[in-house]
């Protein structure tokens, strides 16, 4: 997503919530993974259907609100952005992975879409007050309890098993990814780990995660940039310590991805 300062969009990060509202005909919508939660809902039309989990997620209906997952990768299918409404409003909170735990692990959720016109609304009044920089306990105290009705309507307990199957040799190698972000990997190493040829790795791991390897890694370190952007880390001390050689190969990515460079992002979010 050409992710622009302008164009319809607005963007608060305050007490582990980033919000960003964008127009569907001002957005490229990316591939993304974020670090923590996504929580999404549209206005006045449909938004374009995503690829999320191996399958293809089709455009919400009216009043529904839709949950990704943190590191999970998310891909808006181009070819059908024509066929939705460019009108439409899409609102997006991007939610602390802390702020949804209960200190035994990070909860499961039973699906991808939820038709919960109460919590829409609940949703959209947020927004509204986010926007309008309202007072801060008010707000801090709307979205904790809107967590709450979302955990206890449509999450499993912390801990539960992910319903997504994927094969041990693969998660194996997401978790060296993590684990290894600033690091200097190679596919080799990541072959190694799997036990395979780099090109049947490349293929499963495409298939399970929607993005091969080194893709998956470049969308887990701009997650991290941003999160550590917005909590108020220097532009020199996020590319250090996420691996990139220097500023500028940060920002080279920064701007790829979503429009703007790494210390426009931090102005907009602090």
């Amino acid at each position: 997503m050409a992710e622009s300062a302008a164009d319809g969009r607005r963007r608060r990060a305050r007490f582990g919530v980033e919000s960003l509202a964008v127009r569907v005909a001002d957005g490229d919508f990316p591939t993304v993974v974020n670090s923590g939660y996504t929580v999404k809902i549209t206005h006045g039309g449909s938004a374009p259907p995503f690829q999320y989990l191996g399958r293809t997620q089709g455009p919400p209906v009216p009043g529904a609100v839709t949950v990704i997952e943190p590191h999970e990768v998310v891909s808006c299918l181009a070819q059908d952005k024509a066929a939705a409404d460019g009108q439409a409003i899409v609102q997006l909170m991007f939610i602390d992975a802390g702020l949804m735990s209960a200190g035994a692990g990070r909860p499961r959720f039973h699906g991808v879409t939820y038709a919960d016109r109460s919590l829409f609304n609940g949703i959209a009044a947020l927004h509204r007050g986010l926007a309008d920089g309202e007072d801060e306990l008010d707000l801090e105290s709307s979205l904790t309890s809107l967590l709450n009705v979302l955990l206890a309507r449509h999450a499993d307990a912390p801990g539960a098993a992910s319903p997504t199957l994927r094969p041990r040799a693969l998660r194996h190698v997401r978790e060296m990814l993590h684990s290894h972000l600033n690091a200097n990997i190679t596919l080799d190493a990541l072959a190694a780990v799997a036990g395979c040829s780099k090109r049947h790795l490349i293929r499963s791991f495409r298939q399970a995660y929607g993005v091969p390897p080194h893709q998956y890694r470049t969308l887990l370190r701009l997650a991290g940039a941003k999160s550590m952007l917005a909590a108020g880390r220097s532009v020199a001390e996020t590319a250090a310590e996420l691996g990139y050689c220097d500023q500028s190969q940060l920002n080279r990515h920064f701007r790829r991805e979503f429009g703007m460079s790494a210390g426009g992002y931090a102005r907009t979010v602090r």
